[in-house]
């Protein structure tokens, strides 16, 4: 039995360690590139939304930028998935009043 434990040890590749440097580049542009996404939708979304909502967004993609340079770029991609969902979800709004103002002319 030790000597099929042994034998497997031996057997399996040796796993290399990760460049921690690379990773952590790796991991701030796929932020950056997240950030650019919720910038986008920002955009898109600002002439529908509050003066409330642009502040809001404007705010808080300014905190996303600054999480995702100085700060955990993990947590900074899944804050721009939700920061990008809110800006759909002022375009959505949007849609549906424009929908529903159609309708009722018609």
């Amino acid at each position: 039995m030790r000597a099929l434990l042994a034998a497997c040890l031996l057997a399996a590749p040796v796993a290399l360690a990760c460049d921690p440097a690379e990773m952590e580049a790796a991991m701030t542009e796929i932020c950056r590139g997240a950030t650019a996404g919720a910038a986008e939708a920002i955009e898109t979304a600002r002439p529908r939304a509050s003066a409330a909502e642009a502040q809001s967004l404007a705010a808080s993609l300014a905190r996303l930028e600054r999480l995702c340079a100085e700060g955990d770029p993990v947590a900074a991609a899944r804050a721009a998935a939700l920061l990008a969902r809110d800006a759909g979800r002022i375009e959505a709004r949007a849609a549906r009043a424009q929908n529903t103002a159609q309708k009722d002319e018609s």
